[in-house]
């Protein structure tokens, strides 16, 4: 069974690493940092090279809630980790840490909102289309 801690512990080894779009794109480049763990939950910073940054909440299995970035059932933490990755990208490499995002202030930080689709966007009818389009369960429900 994929354990939490096994998750944590494959995120921390991902920390720091940056993401990358190519040299078209690099202003768009990422980097995961400052991971804060707590029951059922992680809390992530992305910060893109041009400087734009947001926090993140991620459920973890423990939690029970929606993981909509799982299109496949992993084996292991990496496997977790990699499929959370790949869902990161696809939100940041569209324009997710800038303006057009739903945002939360929290102690301080600024956290985008997740929806089955991605992260919430402030536009309420392209909001409601990709709802719509995606189900309460996301696109890989």
């Amino acid at each position: 069974m994929l354990t939490d801690a096994e998750i944590v512990a494959s995120m921390r080894r991902v920390e720091r690493k940056s993401r990358s779009t190519g040299p078209d794109l690099s202003y768009l480049d990422y980097e995961m940092r400052d991971i804060r763990a707590s029951p059922g939950h992680v809390d992530v910073e992305l910060i893109q090279r041009d400087g734009h940054s947001a926090r993140v909440p991620i459920a973890l299995p423990s939690a029970g809630e929606p993981q909509y970035w799982l299109f496949f059932l992993p084996e292991n933490a990496e496997e977790w980790v990699e499929q959370l990755l790949l869902w990161l990208d696809e939100q940041v490499f569209t324009s997710g840490l800038m303006d057009g995002r739903v945002r939360v202030e929290r102690d301080g930080a600024s956290y985008v909102q997740s929806a089955p689709y991605g992260w919430r966007l402030t536009d309420p009818a392209e909001h409601a289309s990709l709802a719509e389009a995606a189900g309460p369960d996301g696109w890989y429900g």
